[in-house]
């Protein structure tokens, strides 16, 4: 393993050409290295240069790492994948060689590295990212919404899916919307471009629906629709003074000031983990004809475990600029067709074989593990052959080439052989790890 939290430069550029490349004309960029985070680097793009560089929501996610993952935000159905915004990454290569690669330099390594995998081809020292013009706005919705009956939780689910499909699938919308069990839906959604008033007369007619609905439904927690202007989306004194609630500070002696992660990720230390499998869901879905099984689908399975959906980590419907980008990186195809990402997991708090009070609970752990595995086979339903993301998906998955990279599978494992012909770079499920042991300490027989 190699630490690389002590290299966290960040670099801006007015006028950014890939080294080697005469032609393209110069860009708005970020020289980022592998140690930054990404909240690090929203503070220097955004609100200190009044740019957008597309990354992760989570603040503490390392920006390379996501980068070679493929990578979804917020607004990526507007800017796509961290990944296509890759220009230039230095990276050295299992044979000590420090290379350059971009469009014009080692092309074929620097398209495995946009969405082929972390840790797979080399360690790359140093990304530079296209940066975009920012938005006059970023804002969110929220909401949760219980149904009195099994058939009203129907015709609001059904509900959803209508106005999801005429009235957010676009460029604006993403984040997340929860279908779970006891008939709720929860909604996190974040929007981009639009001022308050615009978000507030769009979800008129779905709140006016609901109020419609008599005693079939009530908030359980009251709508919130807020706008406010980009370059305060990661102000973190901003949000200090008036969301305190909302982040952690790190409590290290003499850690920064700066740094904070938001509340809802605290969970995610050191969890123990139940289940977890994703499902790209695609656009077809949405289709008048097809909408009732999309409906039937989320509500079987959230019988089971709770459905997230995350609709930024599906581009269809979004920005053709952002599509036609992401079609240049090495991330599953499928990523384009489909309108959001389906995940079902279950997890508890952190535990410890063998220390007393902190045990795995096991057996709880189990049946939740076969719940999710229920959920899954309903989603399988309307989506057989679907696809999962490679940063969040089950780690026993059997058909992991064919799931991650599709029918980029081959091209990148020929691109692995050529610059890793020895496999010292190994990860799980990661491109070539099928020629050792699942360990990654022997080598097995290529078939």
């Amino acid at each position: 393993m190699v630490w690389t939290r002590a290299m966290n430069r960040i670099t801006l550029h007015d006028a950014f050409v890939g080294r080697g490349c005469e032609g393209p004309m110069p860009t708005h960029a970020v020289t980022i290295e592998p140690g930054a985070m990404w909240l690090q680097a929203y503070k220097q793009v955004t609100t200190r240069a009044g740019r957008y560089v597309q990354g992760g929501g989570c603040a503490t996610v390392g920006v390379v790492g996501l980068v070679l993952g493929g990578g979804f935000g917020s607004y990526s159905k507007n800017f796509g994948t961290a990944a296509a915004s890759l220009l230039e990454a230095e990276v050295v290569t299992a044979d000590g060689t420090v290379r350059i690669a971009n469009a014009c330099a080692s092309p074929d390594l620097f398209w495995a590295l946009k969405g082929g995998g972390g840790g797979t081809f080399g360690i790359v020292t140093r990304a530079t990212l296209r940066t975009h013009e920012l938005p006059p706005f970023f804002g969110f919705v929220a909401m949760t919404i219980r149904a009195s009956s099994d058939a009203a939780f129907r015709r609001l689910v059904d509900r959803f899916v209508t106005f999801y499909a005429d009235s957010l699938h676009n460029r604006h919308w993403g984040e997340i919307v929860n279908v779970k069990p006891n008939n709720i839906l929860e909604m996190q959604l974040s929007f981009q471009g639009l001022d308050n008033e615009q978000a507030n007369r769009l979800w008129q007619p779905f709140l006016q629906w609901i109020d419609n609905g008599d005693k079939d439904f009530a908030f359980a927690t009251p709508p919130r629709i807020i706008a406010i202007p980009a370059q305060q989306r990661w102000d973190i004194d901003l949000i200090r003074s008036r969301a305190p609630a909302a982040i952690v500070a790190d409590d290290r002696p003499g850690a920064p000031n700066s740094n904070i992660f938001w509340s809802a990720n605290l969970s995610e230390a050191g969890h123990f983990i139940h289940a977890f499998s994703s499902v790209w869901l695609p656009e077809a879905l949405l289709r008048r004809d097809l909408r009732g099984r999309l409906t039937d689908a989320l509500i079987s399975a959230a019988r089971h475990s709770t459905v997230e959906l995350h609709f930024q980590k599906g581009l269809a419907g979004g920005a053709e600029e952002a599509i036609a980008a992401s079609k240049e990186t090495s991330t599953n195809p499928a990523v384009v067709q489909a309108f959001a990402l389906a995940i079902v997991g279950s997890e508890g708090p952190p535990a410890f074989p063998g220390l007393p009070s902190h045990e795995p609970a096991i057996r709880s752990a189990r049946q939740n593990a076969t719940n999710v595995a229920r959920a899954r086979r309903e989603l399988a339903k309307v989506a057989p052959d679907a696809a999962s993301y490679v940063a969040e998906s089950d780690y026993f998955l059997s058909d992991w080439q064919t799931s991650y990279w599709g029918s980029n599978y081959s091209t990148l494992l020929a691109i692995k052989r050529k610059y890793d012909p020895d496999g010292l770079f190994f990860v799980h499920h990661g491109v070539g790890s099928e020629d050792w042991s699942a360990d990654g300490f022997t080598r097995v027989k290529r078939r």
